[in-house]
């Protein structure tokens, strides 16, 4: 049976049906024809996307996926934003393969970094100094899969003017819980008003009403995120799936998709951003 396969990993390819791969405006990708012996591969809409069959020698260098002999090469080049599709036929019978393309353009999103402190001595062991890698990883994960860019805006020290306690909350939604331990306002305030998101390091963050209990590792409301020093090791993941939520991603519950990027579970989730998650990411 021929089957279209991704070349590359982290490349924005998805195998749920129907098979989908994310091709950057004016960028290329590569993809696997397996099985497909004898077939011509079109694109139904080469206004948007081309496709060219290349030799396995001529692919680039990168993180390669596994390939058999008889496998077939295409480079797939972004035309223009829009959505087409590739066909592997023989003659005027039906496709013996397809894929489905979504063209996309590049999307930043300018981060800064804020790591906090308090008039009575509470502050993020985290510093600065970090933030140049994290946003290696987190731009690895985004960019590759989604043709979103992310860049480190600002990455600096802010000082609330108030004691915040053990745990900085967010509790507006508690039944009985006094405002003045409602802090989420107090602390992104602080934020820079030029990113197009800011992410708020902390020590401990809950949102629930059992605030002495660690339940939660970060929480993102529109363009502001806390994120608690207790989040965990993956941090590329974490702070990646928080910039998800940023973009328009719930979580996601189930089990069976822990694999993703937007899996609810901290470190037990995976990178992977299938293609609803890019439509929405980036649309």
């Amino acid at each position: 049976m021929a089957e279209f396969l991704p070349a590359y990993r982290m490349c924005g390819f998805d195998r749920a049906a129907p098979r989908w791969q994310m091709v950057p405006v004016l960028g290329v990708r590569y993809v696997i024809l397996r099985g497909g012996a004898g077939l011509t591969v079109t694109s139904t809409d080469p206004t948007t996307a081309t496709v060219a069959e290349v030799a396995a020698g001529a692919l680039p260098a990168g993180e390669r996926a596994p390939s058999v002999p008889a496998d077939r090469f295409f480079k797939i080049a972004g035309v223009k934003k829009g959505n087409t599709s590739l066909e592997a036929k023989l003659g005027a019978a039906a496709a013996a393969a397809s894929l489905d393309l979504g063209v996309k353009d590049k999307k930043t999103v300018n981060i800064a970094f804020n790591f906090v402190k308090d008039n009575a001595g509470h502050s993020t062991r985290r510093v600065p100094a970090s933030v140049d890698n994290w946003v290696k990883g987190i731009h690895y994960i985004f960019f590759g899969q989604s043709n979103i860019e992310i860049k480190k805006k600002a990455a600096s020290w802010v000082t609330v003017p108030q004691n915040l306690g053990a745990v900085v909350r967010f509790s507006a939604h508690i039944p009985g819980v006094p405002a003045a331990e409602h802090e989420w306002a107090v602390v992104t305030a602080l934020g820079d008003a030029t990113a197009d998101m800011n992410i708020f390091l902390v020590w401990e963050y809950e949102q629930d009403n059992t605030p002495l209990t660690d339940n939660t590792d970060a929480g993102t409301l529109a363009n502001n995120c806390i994120f608690e020093d207790q989040a965990g090791s993956q941090l590329a993941e974490t702070f990646a799936h928080e910039i998800g939520h940023y973009l328009g991603c719930p979580d996601v519950n189930v089990v069976a998709r822990k694999l993703e990027l937007m899996y609810g579970i901290t470190d037990q989730r995976g990178v992977h951003m299938p293609r609803a998650a890019v439509d929405t990411m980036n649309p």
